[in-house]
This record gives structure tokens, C-alpha cells and sequence, in this order.
């Protein structure tokens, strides 16, 4: 595969000429490096023109007239590459944060994945330089956006990425709303919901020695709020959970049609009826799910025995408010019909099955 090093810049005249010539050690002879200056004050653009003669047709310079953001600065880049022989970029800082050496070992994952992300907070990675307070920081960000995205990369903020040129085609980069940090997650999370096949290799992310880091509060803080913009265009979510309602609505009727045909007419003991009404309706909502409500997540999937028994084994605790419920009410209150005590215990057993169903049984499970 051809690969596209993307390397934004703006005043990094310190680091820029000996990060070139050491990424070039590290890529194939294939490989190129783009570098994305806006018009640092400081000659990083001169200083990288100069180096250009010792890698004819493999490194470039994209000359933009002013300071414009990271989001702009690497969309920019993948716009360059796009008609050209590249089918793998790779983001990376100018600042030798991003270690070349894990470059060989993204190549080798990026084979049988869509994108690679170096990951500094799962096993074996980590951060070099940073204060305690500064890491904390860090990996909190990480974590609120993880709970609000729910989505199971752990680095979301991380900006040592490889794509492949199909993950960004599903990404649609004309859908990014990002302007500034939040840009990686929103990245990575739309790979995510898009199906594509994610790796986590761990990486030490070390702190820059030469130059000033371009991150700041204000930054950070933007970004957090963003999160919350990049949850809102998320129209498959909405989607994906109207459609585990209207699952969850037709394994009800016919849950409440059996049981009220063994339990009311029939008389059969409520208890192991219900048991009975929850083994069909969960089968039927299991194939439901798969084929159509967490499909944008199952696409590459089979149905099987394995994935039908855990959404059964995690649907039991649902059962178990279920049956609760049902008993609470048919003991405390003189209803009419059973089924309608039924009714209640079903739809508090549905909100603790979402959410199993939706955090573990048909999560994205190619990010690892």
C-alpha cells in the first residue's frame, strides 16, 4: 500500500527538518510525506522546501496563506492525497510527540484494519514529560467522551492515526463539523459508528523538547462542548434507537398475546409462563436487532449461537425486574387482567435491556 505521512506545521522550524529526514527512515519506498504549513512565521515552509531536492517525488508541501486550525490543516491534506496513488494516511505531529518508530507496526496492523490509532491509554502506553494534573486532564477527557459517545476507543484524543483511504470514504469528510482538538474524536468516532475495522496499538507519547505546544485551555474546554455537537449529528443513533422501540414493541405483543393466552385463558402459574414468553420474545427481538436495529454494527456479523445466548443471558436481568414488577403489582393492586401487571414489568425489563444491548451485546466490536 502506498502511504501519505501528513504532517501539519505551523512554526516548528526546530523539529521540522530532522522529524523528515527520521520518518523517511522509518516508511517504505513507496511512502511520501506531505507537510501542511500555515505560513508559520518562523520559515518552517523554506525549511522543508530546502530539504525536498533529497526526496524527489516523495515529499511535498502544501503552502496555505494563514493559520486556519489542525481540523482544516489535515482535511486540506487528505484533499491533496485523494486523486493521488496514496491509499493509507497517516496523521502525525511535527514535534516528535508521535515516535516514529511505531510507524512499521501501524503498517502491519493497517493490513487487516481500517484505521490504527496510537493509543497512550491502553497497556504499555502511556505519556512521557507530562504533570500528573496534565495527564489526569488528558485521560478524563478522554473518558467523558467515551461516556457521552459511547464508544469504545480508548485514546479518542490521541492524533497519531493511520486511515485507510475506505475508512474515510465511510467517515464522509465532508461531514466533519470539527474545527480545532475534538477533530480526532470526531474521527474516530464517526469510524466507529460507520463500521470500520479499528486497532489500538499502544504507544509512549512524549513531550515536546524544542518548540510550544499549541494546545491551551480554552482549546480543551471547546472541545469538551463539541462533544456534545458531534453526538447530535448522529442521525444512525436516533435512528438505531427508534428502531430497538419498535423491536422491543412487537417482542412485546408478543409476549403479552402468549401469556395471555396460557395465563388468562388457560390459567397456567404466571411465573414459568412469563419465563416461557421471555424466551420467545428475546429470540425474536435477538434477530430483529441484528438484521435491523444495530445493523450499521452487525453488517459484518453472523448470527450465532454464542451472541443469541449472551443477549439471553444479559436479557435476564431485565427478566428479573420483569417478573418483580409483575408480582409487585398483581400483589398489591386488584387488576383486572394479569397481563396488564404483565405490561408494566416488560417495559422495566426494556430499559435495563437497552442498555446491555446497546453497551455490550451489539457493540461495534471491531475497535480493539
Amino acid at each position: 500500500m502506498n502511504l501519505l505521512v501528513i504532517i501539519p506545521t505551523y512554526n516548528e522550524i526546530e523539529n521540522i527538518t530532522k522529524l523528515i529526514r527520521t520518518v523517511f527512515d522509518f516508511i517504505p519506498v513507496n511512502s511520501g510525506i506531505l507537510v501542511v504549513d500555515d505560513n508559520s512565521p518562523d520559515g518552517t515552509a523554506k525549511a522543508v522546501e530546502a530539504v525536498i531536492p533529497d526526496y524527489p517525488e516523495r515529499l511535498f508541501i502544501l503552502n496555505r496563506p494563514e493559520k486556519q486550525g489542525l481540523a482544516a490543516a489535515y482535511l486540506a491534506g487528505f484533499s491533496w492525497g485523494w486523486n493521488g496513488s496514496w491509499d493509507v494516511f497517516l496523521e502525525m505531529d511535527a514535534d516528535f510527540s508521535h515516535d516514529p518508530k511505531y510507524i512499521p507496526v501501524m503498517l502491519e496492523q493497517i493490513e487487516t484494519h481500517e484505521a490504527v490509532i496510537g493509543s497512550r491509554n491502553i497497556k504499555e502506553g502511556g505519556v512521557e514529560g507530562w504533570s500528573f494534573a496534565r495527564n489526569a486532564i488528558s485521560k478524563g477527557g478522554s473518558l467523558y467522551s467515551r461516556i457521552v459517545l459511547g464508544c469504545p476507543v480508548m485514546d479518542l484524543t490521541g492524533g497519531f492515526n493511520m486511515w485507510r483511504k475506505s475508512a474515510l470514504e465511510k467517515i464522509r469528510l465532508s461531514s466533519i463539523i470539527s474545527q480545532g482538538y475534538s477533530f480526532q474524536i470526531e474521527m474516530k468516532y464517526k469510524a466507529y459508528r460507520s463500521g470500520c475495522r479499528i486497532k489500538e496499538i499502544p504507544i509512549i507519547f512524549k513531550d515536546r523538547k524544542q518548540g510550544k505546544s499549541k494546545m491551551s485551555k480554552k482549546i480543551f474546554l471547546e472541545a469538551l462542548v463539541n462533544i456534545w455537537k458531534i453526538r447530535n449529528t448522529d442521525k444512525p443513533a436516533l435512528g438505531q434507537f427508534l428502531k430497538f422501540l419498535v423491536t422491543g414493541g412487537l417482542g412485546t405483543i408478543t409476549n403479552l398475546v402468549i401469556f395471555f393466552l396460557l395465563a388468562d385463558m388457560l390459567k397456567f402459574n404466571e411465573i414459568p409462563v412469563s419465563i416461557g414468553c421471555f424466551l420467545i420474545a428475546v429470540t425474536q427481538n435477538y434477530f430483529f436487532n441484528h438484521f435491523w436495529s444495530f445493523s450499521r454494527t452487525t453488517a459484518n456479523i453472523k448470527p450465532s449461537f454464542k451472541k443469541w445466548a449472551s443477549f439471553v443471558l444479559f436479557s435476564l436481568t431485565g427478566l428479573a425486574v420483569n417478573i418483580t414488577v409483575m408480582k409487585l403489582i398483581i400483589i398489591n393492586f386488584d387488576v383486572l387482567y394479569k397481563f396488564i401487571a404483565q405490561a408494566f414489568g416488560i417495559a422495566a425489563g426494556m430499559v435495563v435491556n437497552f442498555i446491555f444491548s446497546k453497551t455490550i451485546v451489539f457493540k461495534n466490536k471491531s475497535a480493539k
